[in-house]
């Protein structure tokens, strides 16, 4: 199994945010894929594991865009 853990050091604010709205997606069945998301005081840690290479990079890749849209979003206004 092949896994990657990614923090994120960010205001507690916009660390809430991103947890709450990447949850549903956590909890979701992705076949050859689980995630698991932790938040505590700002820092927010995704731990994903897959079965194979191609697997993590997919769900790599979709975490990392919806954290930079809920960054990017936070910082509108």
């Amino acid at each position: 199994m092949k896994s990657a853990v990614l923090t994120f050091e960010l205001d507690k604010t916009t660390s809430d945010i991103i947890a709450k709205s990447l949850l549903p997606e956590s909890k979701r069945s992705m076949p050859r894929t689980k995630v698991e998301i932790e938040n505590e005081k700002g820092k927010l840690v995704l731990n994903i594991k897959a079965e194979d290479n191609s697997a993590l990079r997919a769900a790599i890749n979709s975490y990392l865009r919806w954290i930079k849209t809920g960054i990017d979003m936070s910082n509108v206004g």
